[in-house]
């Protein structure tokens, strides 16, 4: 039998073959290398492929911290939580934050959620206010991209979110159920309460809290609180309805342990000190109350939804920390 010899030109082509798979193997193993190289270690997440640097990141973490100072005024940053100082604490809900956000924003377009022209706009003029607030309040310029970038997903989630919670109905018997324990909970917020106030600004031209006390010694319940209007960064409100949301939560809470025909002591809020006279109390209406509860209560309940739906996605959602960053912001 006549033995098949393969032809020059076959070697050839092998050759050549074998030069082409090496030439294309070292190509993609130099551009792996230089990608690799060109990193910017700065960075302070890794969310799947998304880099989140610096700038990105504080954005989370004053959101944080002024949901903080609205629970525990500017004195919370003092406090340990089971031993972990507070402002890793605000670090870590940043990051838990900006987590469950990118996970949203990257089911978004497998749910056909899409920014609007309309979207547009908006997010490009409240990046225009955030980056002026945070000039002013923190002294930091964040660039305006990142201003927009921010403003632009947290439309994204908020669509995300309507879009997973509009199948929710509120269940008459698990409402009246929870309505009542709230009721028993929180008595003294079935209340009606009639207040005047001053507040007294932090500022650079004295001390608010030594003139915060000095007034509270100066003030009764006859004393009308107008007498103080004029003075500079102080201001005084009268004849005021007290209403969820008025005041940081931890303030609104001081407000309804006072009684009526009362005269507060020195409250400090996050911007300045506070002190209340309590003018009346009269029993709320309990349908009003109701219907204030109910919100709150559908607002947990979506949450709740949404919640559950983002674990799913974040099991799916590689996060790397730098904590070498982390630790120096």
């Amino acid at each position: 039998m006549r033995k098949y010899r393969r032809s020059k030109k076959y070697y050839r082509y092998r050759r050549y073959a074998f030069v082409t798979i090496f030439v294309l193997a070292f190509l993609y193993a130099s551009i792996k290398i230089i990608k690799y190289i060109s990193i910017d270690k700065d960075y302070v997440l890794k969310i799947n492929n998304e880099y989140i640097y610096k700038d990105e990141f504080l954005l989370y973490l004053y959101e944080q911290e002024d949901i903080f100072e609205e629970i525990g005024g500017v004195d919370i940053w003092e406090t340990d939580f089971d031993g972990v100082a507070a402002r890793d604490v605000a670090k870590n809900n940043a990051i838990n934050s900006i987590s469950i956000l990118k996970s949203a924003v990257y089911q978004s377009e497998n749910l056909g959620i899409y920014i609007t022209e309309e979207d547009e706009n908006t997010y490009k003029k409240e990046a225009v206010y955030l980056q002026e607030s945070i000039k002013n309040e923190k002294n930091i310029e964040i660039p305006l991209d990142i201003c927009e970038k921010f403003e632009k997903e947290k439309i994204i989630e908020q669509k995300v979110y309507d879009y997973i919670t509009s199948s929710f109905v509120v269940d008459d018997k698990d409402f009246e159920k929870y309505f009542n324990d709230y009721i028993d909970k929180n008595k003294d917020k079935t209340k009606n309460i009639n207040l005047d106030y001053i507040f007294i600004k932090n500022n650079e031209s004295f001390d608010a809290k030594e003139r915060a006390n000095n007034i509270a010694k100066e003030v009764s319940f006859e004393t009308d609180f107008d007498k103080f209007k004029e003075e500079p960064n102080i201001e005084v409100y009268k004849n005021i309805d007290l209403k969820n949301g008025i005041f940081e939560p931890n303030i609104e809470e001081k407000v309804y342990k006072l009684s009526e025909e009362s005269v507060s002591n020195v409250i400090e809020g996050i911007d300045g000190f506070y002190i209340f006279k309590i003018n009346e109390i009269l029993n709320a209406n309990i349908e009003e109350i109701e219907n204030i509860v109910k919100e709150e209560y559908i607002k947990g309940k979506k949450a709740e939804i949404y919640t559950n739906e983002t674990k799913n996605w974040l099991n799916n959602t590689k996060i790397e920390k730098n904590n070498e960053i982390l630790a120096n912001i």
